[in-house]
């Protein structure tokens, strides 16, 4: 392959690119469009003033304030007092709420003795993002209160506070969550989206011109282009998308990460791990067309992959505990080898030596792809080319 020829077949390819409105829809317009709707949809960053509802039996100044702590915090909002448990669930079921706190009768008297003041709390975990945050909610709130009531009582009988609070809590479990500090959805979700439908974009833009140009007169164009190579073929037809594909992993990662609030802490990994997927996903894309001959079956394809390249990555359900066969039907995608990763490297300033074996991986699937490619389609490609001198 001469370098002469493939810089031709680049510059052909650009000016394709350039000169085609749905190209440019798809792969810039498009993007940029899901960036705006991830970021207007995850604008609050996690599920706050979740409607709860309050049975509170005990009806005393401490069960109150109890109530009231609740209500003021960020996460929560006291919606409806009903007035026993029976009630309570059918609110649930017409979504009048999805979380209710039961304090029982003798809540106070038994706080004020020291003794155990158990409290019953429900949540509709059909929707598991407000239902966990609600519960663990209920639960700080209450360990916070508990913790600073008998604090107050062990003080009145003559203790220090220091001894008052270690009393309560003989072990201090210092918690701290790294890379999303603050469990935000927003960070959790946003760059596995971005770059899932990253993913996508490519594999289409990519088939759609490849298949283009095997049922029009452009084939002939390309063949003299490429001079017969079919690694000029290859490559020059990738760079263009590979290209546009970099560049918008860098408006991710300086314009649309930062309007949510999300810091690439690695930026070096970042764009390493990034440029890797996108040579990967260019690569497959060329040898998913090698095998259709219509754009209709190859969208067909394509539709069908990215729901399972999604949930297969681990992105979503954790990779190893995935059933063996999902596991190895895994290692098909791209998207395995790096949407957690690069999700890691936002989120955390990660050592730049970490990028080396899922860059190595994705870079050992774009050759694996290319020989592919080459045994499927190179004998084809070079008896056209043959035929038309």
């Amino acid at each position: 392959m001469k370098l002469k020829t493939l810089k031709n077949v680049i510059v052909r390819e650009f000016k394709i690119f350039f000169k085609s409105w749905d190209l440019l829809l798809i792969c810039i317009g498009t993007p940029l469009l899901f960036s705006f709707m991830f970021s207007a949809l995850y604008h609050n960053r996690r599920a706050t003033d979740i409607n709860i509802g309050i049975i509170n039996e005990d009806n005393t100044a401490m069960s109150r304030k109890l109530v009231r702590d609740f209500d003021a915090s960020e996460q929560l909002k006291v919606r409806r007092k009903p007035g026993q448990i029976s009630e309570a669930y059918p609110d649930i079921f017409r979504n009048d709420f999805r979380a209710f706190y039961f304090i029982p009768k003798n809540f106070s008297s038994n706080l004020k003795k020291g003794k155990s003041a158990p409290a019953f709390n429900a949540a509709d975990a059909s929707s598991f993002i407000l239902s966990s945050n609600a519960l663990k909610t209920f639960t700080q709130i209450s360990l916070s209160f508990s913790q600073k009531q008998f604090a107050k009582i062990l003080t009145e009988k003559g203790y220090s506070y220091k001894e008052a609070k270690t009393a309560f809590s003989p072990i201090n479990a210092d918690i701290r969550h790294i890379f999303n500090a603050n469990n935000n959805y927003s960070d959790f979700l946003i760059p596995g989206l971005l770059f899932a439908v990253l993913q996508q974009i490519l594999l289409v833009s990519i088939c759609t011109t490849i298949i283009t140009d095997k049922n029009s007169a452009g084939r002939k164009e390309l063949y003299k282009v490429s001079e017969g190579s079919f690694a000029a073929a290859f490559l020059g037809k990738i760079i263009p998308y590979a290209c546009t594909g970099i560049m918008l992993t860098a408006v991710y990662a300086l314009a649309v990460f930062p309007a949510n609030g999300i810091f690439v802490g690695s930026l070096a990994g970042y764009f390493i791990l990034s440029a890797a997927f996108i040579i990967a996903i260019s690569a497959f894309a060329v040898l998913i067309s090698s095998f259709f001959k219509s754009q209709e079956m190859v969208m067909a394809v394509l539709m069908f992959y990215a729901m399972p390249a999604v949930l297969l990555s681990g992105f979503i359900w954790p990779h190893h505990a995935l059933p063996k066969i999902l596991k190895v039907v895994s290692y098909l995608f791209p998207s395995t080898y790096a949407l957690n990763e690069i999700r890691l490297f936002i989120l955390g300033d990660i050592a730049l030596k970490y990028v080396a074996i899922p860059s190595v991986c994705l870079i050992t699937f774009a050759a694996a792809c290319f020989f592919l490619s080459f045994l499927v389609s190179n004998k084809k490609f070079s008896a056209q080319f043959t035929k038309i001198q």
